[in-house]
Parts: C-alpha cells; structure tokens; sequence
C-alpha cells in the first residue's frame, strides 16, 4: 500500500511539473470576443468591408506584424477614391455582450493621408434586434506615421447590450488627390478573463496528506 501511495504521488508531482508553477489559483487571460483578429487566417475571415470601389480596397498583407501579439500578418487598407469612407468591420455573434465594462485595444500603422485622408475607430454597444445604444465615440483621428502603435482603452456598454462591433475606417476628402493607406491588426474586444488553474507547491501537498 506505502509503494501504491508513493508512486501515485510522484506521478502526480511530476505530471503538475509541466503546470505555470505560480503563488496560487486565479491568474487569467483575457478573451477576446472577435474572429481573426490578427489577420492570421492569411485573409479577412470574420470581417465585412464597406465602401470597396476602383479606388478603395482591403487586403491581408504577410511579413509585417503588430506590436501588441505574434504574428505575420495585418490588414491594409488602400483608400484613393474620392470622398469615401473605407470601413474594416465585425460585429460579435448575438448575445456574446452584456451591460459593463468593454476593454479594447488595437494596431495601426499610417502610410499615408494626404488632402483631408484620415484614419478613425469607433466601436459600438448594439442591442438584439439591431440599433446602436452605446459605445466608444468617433476615435482619432490617428496619425501613427510609417511606425506600429497600439492604442487601448474602454467604455461602458449600458443595459440591454447583446453584442459589440467595431470599424477601422480610412477616409477621404473631397478632392482627387485624396488618399488614406493604413495597416491594422491584433484588435481586441474583451468584457471579462477566462481562469487559468495554477497550483502552488503547498496546494499540491495539502491533497496528499
């Protein structure tokens, strides 16, 4: 019986060998609610795009990367059309939002904005059915220039929130030479932490004794 326990316990010592060995239970992570939101599907799986013309487009481009996660990949978004809003979308499957805290975060990276081009997010609280009820504000514009920055924040989604959405939007003004080329990637929408279980070495031994 003593070589039962003994072995029972040294296999179960080293099988939590290979757990985070941490000061105890509750580290997290957060969750992110959006598909794709790195671009790795090597296209833009998850995402809708709005104001495609001659002029105006959206692709996933490989070898550059965000800051903010692993990866090789990050959307581009190629506006020259005249007088256009170029729109990068998703919204989160139905009921994946409630009411409180929404914490965001985002990469982008500006090529170029020439005569009245700009660069804008904004992110929306939408109730089931449809209809916008709450959400960040028109953001930017931003003016990352030839660089990667990451941008972070939150709000507070209000009652009856069912799902979000956000839209990276590249705009242009009212004249022929009008342009706005930008990247983004690693976009984040989390309203919560998933547990990851740690066990310190003192819980370990208080199941064996």
């Amino acid at each position: 019986m003593k070589v039962v326990k003994s072995v029972l316990v040294s296999g179960c010592i080293l099988a939590v060998l290979a757990l985070p060995m941490a000061g105890g239970v509750g580290a997290a992570r957060a969750e992110n609610l959006l598909t794709n939101p790195g671009f790795e599907t090597g296209d833009l799986t998850g995402w809708l795009v709005f104001g495609l013309s001659p002029n105006s487009g959206v692709s996933v481009l490989s070898g550059d990367n965000g800051p903010s996660a692993l990866g090789t990949h990050n959307a581009y978004l190629d506006n020259h059309a005249q007088a256009l809003a170029l729109v990068l979308k998703q919204s989160t499957p139905a009921g994946s939002a409630i009411p409180g805290a929404v914490l965001y975060s985002f990469d982008l990276k500006l090529d170029q904005a020439d005569v009245g081009g700009v660069l804008f997010v904004n992110i929306f609280a939408e109730q089931a059915g449809g209809g916008v009820i709450g959400g960040s504000g028109l953001m930017g514009p931003f003016w990352p220039w030839n660089a990667w920055a990451t941008y972070s924040g939150s709000f507070q989604a209000p009652a009856n929130t069912d799902f979000l959405t956000i839209q990276v939007e590249a705009v242009t003004g009212a004249n022929v030479d009008s342009n706005c080329r930008a990247h983004v990637d690693n976009v984040v929408l989390d309203q919560g932490t998933v547990a990851e279980e740690q066990m310190s070495w003192s819980g370990i031994k208080t199941l064996y004794r």
